[in-house]
């Protein structure tokens, strides 16, 4: 048999008797020792593309994983970038020290200052930016509520097909059933009369030998019956 086709030995559809609380423990003990008995020897999954999680990491991701790895703590955020210190007292009369001090004062003020263009623009098309996102995101889930609704078409047509399958197969095994019990009958009945012209032949045979058994030889003579010859020789007087 080939790999694609797959032997039926069940139709739960037309199969009847399942309610029956013996015939579930009679099955639930067969499944048990089938399991006790089934010894794996395939793996069903060596068709399918191993496993590549790989692809989908990010240089940070990675960075992270080898942390993780190494156990070593996570580092906490830093907020200099965020602050704006003098130099230090050593260095209050350091030109260099001071120039660095305004430079980092200059990239926070263009930061805030690229911060509140941000704001800006964000108010001015943001609405618009989100509006299109959320459209876009109806779009999206429409399209999967219909592939959805298909493949759940697709299984109720399924369930559909096996249970006619089941049905039709009940049917025509009934029919067969009935064909198969009404020819057993008439040759049930064929042989018993077998048997009765057996046992009516044998009685024949036995009449006939019956028969044969009280008929004379012809072969042998007969001999007269002296009385009788006498009686007949005797003449009669009135």
């Amino acid at each position: 048999m080939a790999e694609s086709q797959v032997l039926i030995d069940a139709l739960p559809y037309s199969d009847e008797g399942y309610e029956d609380e013996q015939v579930r423990e009679a099955a639930a003990r067969l499944i048990e020792e089938e399991v006790k008995r089934y010894h794996s020897t395939k793996n069903y999954l060596e068709h399918l593309p191993g496993k590549d999680h790989e692809k989908w990491e990010t240089p940070v991701m990675r960075t992270m994983f080898e942390r993780l790895d190494s156990r070593q703590p996570s580092e906490m955020l830093s907020m200099k970038r965020c602050e704006l210190p003098q130099p230090p007292p050593g260095q209050k009369h350091d030109v260099s020290a001071w120039l660095s001090a305004v430079s980092n004062s200059r990239s926070q003020l263009e930061h805030q200052d690229v911060r509140l263009s941000n704001l800006e623009l964000l108010k001015d098309y943001g609405c618009n930016s989100w509006t299109l996102y959320l459209q876009t995101l109806q779009k999206l889930s429409e399209a999967q509520q219909a592939k959805l609704h298909d493949l759940r078409q697709s299984i109720q047509d399924t369930n559909w097909a096996r249970k006619r399958e089941h049905l039709e197969a009940g049917n025509m095994l009934h029919q067969l059933e009935g064909e198969w019990l009404e020819l057993v009958g008439k040759n049930y009945a064929v042989e018993r009369a077998c048997a009765e012209l057996e046992t009516e032949v044998e009685h024949l045979e036995v009449l006939k030998k019956e028969k044969m058994s009280r008929v004379p030889d012809s072969s042998t003579p007969s001999v007269p019956d002296s009385s009788t010859s006498r009686g007949a020789d005797t003449p009669q007087f009135g």
